[in-house]
């Protein structure tokens, strides 16, 4: 709900201040950007955003500055998540001894609204632009765990009970979620059609399986089963519970709080100048 009323105001902001500024016929351009910079995730193996699982992302954008404080921004990104009890200074998390890895591909809208105004053409845009920015984004991931020499994806195997029939459990969780993407940057001028943009942008989601880690342990013998016994069923139970620290209080992760994932980039953006696109000669008689 925090996130929601933050995007609610940003939006209602940047709606108040637009009409303050008059802007000029020639004030609208069109940016297209390339980034590469690294993933944060912050979840039930890493609560505290450590920098120590740092991974790399990479994105393309393209935004349409339609106001002089405004732009609407479509990006693609694509990163890399991961966490391991093992390297963890808290005993409990390390004696759970639990790990994974995702990839993590987003498509978003974005609102983004400058804190310096131009209501001029883009060759007199401003040299130094700090900005904030909100939206929505579709995002999909596939959480994965190593196991003899292999990884192997999660959501399949239901780690928390997801597929015991006759249960409590909660069932599988969609590999296909929402996110609210915020964060803030600064976007400098190289020349008169090149931008450098350093920009931090955290995303709020609504699931609590981005690690595969939220809530109980579930039964073994019935997680074994389920699995399909065997090898299999043998594979399921020790990737849920690997070190067989369900019976010291049943408790897996932390259900009530949903997990977040950080893009931090560096971009470059190309401002079109579609004003001097050569014009089709028309033929008098």
């Amino acid at each position: 709900m925090m996130a929601m009323r933050y995007i609610a105001i940003l939006l209602i902001a940047g709606m108040m201040l637009a009409p303050s500024v008059n802007a000029q016929v020639n004030s609208s351009y069109l940016r297209v950007g390339v980034s590469g910079g690294s993933t944060n995730y912050l979840g039930d193996l890493d609560d505290d955003l450590t920098f120590r699982f740092t991974k790399a992302a990479l994105g393309v954008d393209l935004s349409y500055k339609f106001n002089p404080l405004m732009s609407a921004r479509v990006s693609f990104a694509h990163g890399w998540a991961s966490a391991s009890d093992s390297v963890s200074s808290n005993f409990a998390r390390n004696r759970r001894n639990l790990h994974f890895r995702t990839p993590i591909t987003e498509g978003s809208f974005q609102l983004v609204i400058d804190f310096i105004a131009n209501d001029r053409r883009f060759r007199d845009r401003p040299d130094y632009v700090p900005y904030v920015f909100g939206g929505l984004s579709i995002f999909k991931f596939n959480p994965q765990a190593f196991y003899q020499g292999e990884w192997v994806d999660l959501q399949r195997i239901g780690t928390e009970g997801q597929f015991i029939l006759g249960s409590n459990n909660p069932g599988p969780y969609a590999l296909v979620q929402m996110a609210i993407p915020m964060g803030a940057g600064v976007r400098i001028r190289l020349s008169d059609q090149w931008d450098f943009e350093l920009e931090t942008g955290f995303r709020k989601t609504f699931t609590d399986y981005l690690d595969d880690v939220s809530g109980e342990y579930p039964d073994r013998d019935e997680l074994f089963e389920s699995a399909g016994g065997g090898a299999l069923g043998t594979r399921a139970v020790l990737l849920s519970d690997p070190d067989n620290v369900a019976d010291l209080n049943g408790i897996r992760g932390d259900r009530t709080q949903s997990d977040w994932y950080v893009f931090t980039v560096a971009r470059i953006n190309y401002i079109f100048d579609w004003r001097r696109c050569p014009q089709p000669r028309r033929r008098f008689r």
